[in-house]
């Protein structure tokens, strides 16, 4: 399976993907602007940015699951 979001959706969508452990992509071709609003100066700086989300997003969800045992 493989998320991905446009515009608005695409940072939320990306961290849901990172919670469930799915597919993931970003890229120019479905936003223009990181995750704070800041437009973004190239697709290797969006990469960049999914890629610190994605595993901020896992470790979280890394704890919570281990706490919940």
């Amino acid at each position: 399976m493989l998320l991905f979001g446009r515009e608005a959706a695409a940072w939320p969508v990306l961290r849901l993907a990172a919670r469930r452990g799915t597919g993931m992509r970003i890229g120019v071709g479905d936003v223009l602007h990181l995750r704070d609003g800041r437009p973004a100066r190239s697709n290797a700086e969006l990469v960049a940015a999914a890629v610190r989300e994605a595993a901020a997003q896992a470790a979280g969800a890394g704890s919570a699951t281990a706490g919940s045992r």
